[in-house]
């Protein structure tokens, strides 16, 4: 595996030090890998949630409207894809 090596700031070495010293990480790079997996995981669902937008706007310029809508199953179906 490479190596990188980053500034992050005093904040960051803080925050990164406390989460080891809680236990829930065991290193540096552990914290860091989890945050890196955190943002992908976000980017991919604003990507899915931006297509569905897209998709809802193209339906609604063609007159294309649902009876049934619910946010929570919007919601659920986002969760899914990401």
């Amino acid at each position: 595996m490479a190596t990188t090596s980053l500034s992050l700031g005093e904040h960051w070495e803080v925050f990164i030090k406390n989460e080891i010293s809680s236990g829930r990480y065991g290193s540096a790079s552990e914290v860091v890998r989890d945050a890196l997996r955190t943002l992908e995981e976000r980017k991919s669902k604003l990507e899915a949630l931006r297509a569905h937008l897209a998709q809802g706007a193209q339906q609604a310029k063609a007159g294309d409207f649902v009876d049934d809508f619910s946010m929570d199953a919007v919601i659920s179906d986002l969760d899914n894809e990401a």
